[in-house]
């Protein structure tokens, strides 16, 4: 366990580095030697986490040269065990975010959200979409229940959902359950993002819950299978 623990510390201050520009995109990296000392790892536990850099694409590995930090990708990787949002995971990538098409309304609930959020009242629910260099590469639906929500959305919504709930409405999300799923075309939302999307999309049907265990909202995230890669590491 500890061993893991080790190479994942390796893997996220590698990562810092290179988010820092500290290392550039095409910059080769120092020798095993020279990392596993400047890490104070052995040289096995540094390769694991080069390897898990380059299973991410974050480095690529060329025979008898070296390795080297990645130039900008054309996909947008996220690990699914890592939560945060949309607008983040592009920006990781080096991409200029933004959004459009924003839309805040209260309707009734459906079935499965009332299960999901443990209410029968109306939902409040901010719908947009998400564009990388001004594509638009995701389209979602955050559904709050009302109380919950109250007046929060009045004055309009823009940024990342997470830092609005936490400085607007004192809420942290702790952790999120996710289902993925595929389209249903007697659905009018599922239509809708295929609409605004095409239909090579990935279905994330996500419900947060904060420290307390509470859930707090349910989303269904509408992601372009083209531009996200989502991968998970299983033991």
């Amino acid at each position: 366990m500890e061993k893991k623990l080790l190479y994942l510390k390796v893997k996220e201050e590698i990562e810092r580095i290179i988010k820092a520009g500290e290392l550039q995109p095409g910059e080769r990296l120092p020798s095993e030697p020279e990392l596993a000392k400047q890490f104070n790892v052995s040289r096995p536990t540094l390769r694991e986490a080069l390897k898990m850099l380059q299973r991410e694409k974050v480095l690529i590995s060329k025979n008898g040269v070296g390795t080297y930090v990645n130039s900008r990708p054309d996909f947008i990787m996220n690990p699914l065990s890592r939560l945060q949002s949309l607008g983040q995971m592009i920006k990781n990538e080096g991409y200029v975010e933004s959004e459009s098409n924003v839309k805040i309304y209260t309707r009734e609930p459906e079935e499965a959200w009332k299960q999901q959020l443990l209410t029968d009242e109306p939902v409040v629910i901010l719908e947009r979409s998400r564009t990388a260099d001004g594509n638009k590469v995701a389209f979602y639906y955050n559904i709050f229940p009302q109380s919950l929500a109250a007046n929060h959305f009045e004055q309009g919504f823009s940024g990342a959902i997470f830092d609005f709930l936490k400085n607007k409405m004192g809420i942290g999300i702790a952790y999120a359950v996710t289902e993925i799923c595929v389209l249903n075309s007697s659905n009018e939302m599922d239509r809708k993002a295929v609409e605004m999307l095409g239909d090579d999309i990935i279905l994330l049907k996500q419900l947060h819950f904060d420290e307390a265990d509470r859930p707090v909202f349910y989303s269904m995230d509408y992601l372009k299978n083209s531009v996200f890669k989502l991968f998970i590491k299983r033991e």
